[in-house]
Formats: structure tokens, C-alpha cells, sequence
């Protein structure tokens, strides 16, 4: 079995590739065999870095049976005081991800989905973040304009750098203090309700 951190390391390592390859417009959701195929060659791309073989089919449907079931995530306790206390100022809120096409009905299954007007899914919209087709399909569905907007997100290259790109303003959530210098950080979603009182106009 690998430490923890090994694994950790692998993960890390293996979605680098990922994001290179959609940089290059070689990878895509469902472009080739499907989510499946997706999550096969990921999963694949780990195994080999920890020191295994071949992947074991039976390995790979445990994991996506475990990622799927919402008993297996937890929810930050900042999320939902901040969603609800936004809703209560007319704030019209959205999800954009990179993920699966699980991830509406696993924010269902968290009480979550109801909050927002809209999840755009990278895996349903056919475009990952940092692309800007992505945040131009949330913008269609809520029917806002960009320089209406803030995202908010944990990666400064698909969230923060991508949401300029597209004309949105952006925040960078920095939970753990990696001290981004270049980017306007948040330490928590705590912060955004004054942040965006501040920011106002």
C-alpha cells in the first residue's frame, strides 16, 4: 500500500497531465470512450505512479461508486450560511466545474443544488475551465453579463485566470495559505459578503 502522501503526489501529478492534454485539445470529456474512459485513464495514470500494474476493473467501479455517494463528502461549514445569505440578497448564484456529468445529482443528493440558478458541468457543457466557452455558457443560462460577475474558486489558473479571461471579476479562495500574491485571495467564503459589499458599484 502507498503513504498518503505518495498518493497524494500521484493525484497531483496525473491531473497536471490532464490539464496539459486539454490545453492541447487532446482530452475531453466523453470525447473518446466516455466519462468512463475518462476516469479509467486517470485512475490508470495514478495507479502506475503509486507502483501499480494494470488497473483492476473491479477498482476502478469502487471508485466512482465512492466519489458519487455523498456520504463519502463533506461540505465546508462556511458554504451554506454564505449561499444562504447571499440568496437572501437577491444574489443569483451558479456553479461552473470541472467534473462529471454526477455533479448536479451529488449536489442534490448534499442539499446544495437548490441554491443556485444554474451548474454548468464541464463534462455536460463539453468545455473545461480555463476556456472561456465555459463561463460563457454560465452567463448564457443566468442570462448576466460578465462585468456583472465575480467567480469565486480555488485554482488560479482555471478559476481566477480563466474568469478574466472571459471578462469576469474573480476571487481566489486560498483555505489553506499558499499566499498566491499575484491573484486577490479570500481565506474563506466567510470573507465574500464583505468583499463584495466593498466592491460594489
Amino acid at each position: 500500500m502507498a503513504p498518503t502522501g505518495a498518493v497524494d503526489d500521484a493525484v497531483q501529478a496525473t491531473w497536471r497531465e490532464v490539464a496539459e492534454r486539454r490545453a492541447r485539445g487532446e482530452e475531453r470529456w466523453g470525447a473518446r470512450d466516455g466519462e468512463r474512459g475518462f476516469w479509467r485513464r486517470f485512475v490508470q495514470g495514478v495507479f502506475w505512479r503509486v507502483g501499480g500494474g494494470e488497473l483492476p476493473e473491479a477498482l476502478l467501479d469502487e471508485l466512482i461508486e465512492h466519489f458519487g455517494n455523498p456520504d463519502h463528502w463533506s461540505v465546508y461549514p462556511d458554504v451554506v450560511p454564505v449561499l444562504d445569505e447571499l440568496s437572501r440578497r437577491g444574489t443569483l448564484l451558479a456553479v461552473v466545474s470541472n467534473w462529471d456529468s454526477s455533479l448536479p445529482r451529488l449536489l442534490e443528493r448534499l442539499e446544495l443544488a437548490p441554491r443556485f440558478s444554474a451548474i454548468v458541468v464541464s463534462a455536460l457543457a463539453g468545455v473545461s475551465k480555463p476556456s472561456v466557452r465555459i463561463f460563457e455558457e454560465a452567463l448564457a443560462r443566468t442570462g448576466v453579463a460578465a462585468d456583472e460577475v465575480v467567480h469565486v474558486g480555488d485554482h488560479p489558473a482555471e478559476d481566477y485566470e480563466g474568469a478574466r479571461a472571459a471578462g469576469l471579476s474573480a476571487l481566489l479562495l486560498d483555505r489553506i495559505g499558499h499566499g498566491h500574491g499575484a491573484f486577490e485571495t479570500i481565506a474563506s467564503l466567510a470573507e465574500l459578503p464583505t468583499w463584495l459589499d466593498r466592491n460594489a458599484g
